[in-house]
């Protein structure tokens, strides 16, 4: 495999198992992002502002550090400062835990999709502009953080989730190893399973499997042929979603510097009303990735703990929404400030449920043309800009971003 095929194959496994592996090495979800490269001006700035939210009087933790396409990745060995927890009463209104969100830092590159027209970023999000949702859940993130910044390990939750999918597999009983670097692992015959204190659980083949001839499963197979791919392995692997609704989520479409497009497979639990939908896409959730040669190597099972949920929130509207965005309200981990509400290209409304987020809350992710990021060739950069969904009345505060690079 060429140092380039390698690149590109990490650019479409997703941005949590390069966080996961990132961990791993000691180096460090939205979801899949390219995390544009922006060596020039990192050099000398070094980090970006991005937001981490969290509920009460929680310790301080640190922001997500994001897959990057850079050479020198930002390393640290110094212990997270965070502040002692108190006792202090978690603020409320109307009975719900008040909100707090605050800036940090992240590491070389921003969130940006590059595509020569915003028709070409597609996705299975099931939420549209005209859905009228006037609440909706947020949840705490159950993972403890070290002082490094880094998730505690869970042994029983992650043997659960190990369970859980080896049961699926029909490996009810099967041992379980603990690897030099934390990891619990089920091996069986041709397969591999794993899971890391992020809790995601990783299904590996080994050989990898061919999917019957006709179906193009390729790192850069278009879209209709990863529609078809995506409903082959729905149908095929439909044990081992083990849902009751599954619903195919094709999303990506972006660019990679090559000028070749990309696209993810993924199965969500389309289940209930769409508040249980968008629950489901977001937390509950099954991908597929190709090897080189467009065979199935790779199925990651998200599988969130969202019993500590702190209630349903009331939130605000897409126009409302822009119009804070128009003010500055917004966390952004692009390098340029918004650039005016005409360049408002898309808007969709998402979860933050990284591992680092303090909670995991419903906000407005708007897609911003980047003017100063457009190429000869027409290929636009398209920045990510989010304000919180949730109402202001339950958040302790609603920064605005002032055009610095430093928190």
């Amino acid at each position: 495999m060429k140092r380039e095929d390698i690149s590109d194959a990490m650019a479409h496994i997703g941005d949590n198992l390069i966080e996961e592996a990132d961990a791993v090495r000691g180096a460090g979800d939205v979801r899949r992002n390219h995390w544009k490269g922006w060596a020039a001006l990192a050099a000398c700035a070094g980090v970006v502002l991005f937001g981490a939210v969290r509920w009460g009087s929680s310790p301080a933790e640190p922001a997500p550090t994001p897959a990057v396409e850079t050479t020198a990745p930002l390393e640290s060995t110094a212990p997270v400062e965070t502040s002692p927890p108190t006792d202090t009463p978690v603020p409320t209104v109307d009975g719900l835990p008040m909100l707090t969100i605050e800036l940090g830092e992240t590491g070389m590159g921003f969130e940006g999709y590059m595509a020569y027209d915003i028709s070409e970023l597609v996705s299975g999000n099931p939420w549209t502009e005209e859905a009228g949702l006037t609440t909706l859940p947020v949840y705490a993130n159950p993972l403890e953080l070290d002082a490094y910044g880094q998730p505690v390990e869970d042994r029983d939750a992650m043997e659960a989730a190990l369970r859980e999918v080896a049961d699926r597999l029909g490996m009810e009983g099967a041992e379980i190893e603990e690897t030099d670097w934390g990891t619990l692992v089920i091996r069986g015959e041709g397969l591999t399973l794993d899971v890391s204190s992020t809790l995601p659980v990783t299904l590996e083949f080994e050989p990898t499997h061919a999917l019957p001839e006709g179906y193009n499963f390729g790192y850069h197979a278009p879209h209709d042929a990863m529609a078809a791919a995506g409903e082959y392995l729905m149908e095929t692997w439909a044990a081992l979603l083990d849902m009751e609704t599954p619903t195919l989520s094709l999303w990506g479409g972006d660019y990679n510097i090559y000028r070749e497009q990309g696209y993810q497979i993924e199965v969500y639990e389309g289940a209930g009303d769409l508040t249980e939908q968008l629950v489901g896409y977001h937390f509950h959730r099954v991908a597929f990735y190709p090897d080189e040669e467009g065979r199935l190597w790779m199925v990651r099972f998200y599988l969130a703990d969202l019993s500590q949920k702190l209630g349903d929130y009331p939130i605000i509207t897409v126009d409302e929404a822009e119009t804070l965005l128009g003010e500055g309200r917004y966390i952004t981990s692009v390098p340029y400030e918004l650039p005016g509400l005409e360049y408002v290209e898309k808007v969709e409304l998402v979860y933050r449920n990284g591992t680092l987020e303090g909670c995991w809350m419903p906000y407005y992710r708007f897609y911003v043309r980047l003017p100063e990021e457009a190429e000869e060739d027409g290929l636009q950069t398209f920045g990510a800009y989010y304000v919180p969904a949730v109402e202001g009345r339950f958040l302790t505060n609603l920064p605005v971003w002032d055009g610095s690079f430093d928190t």
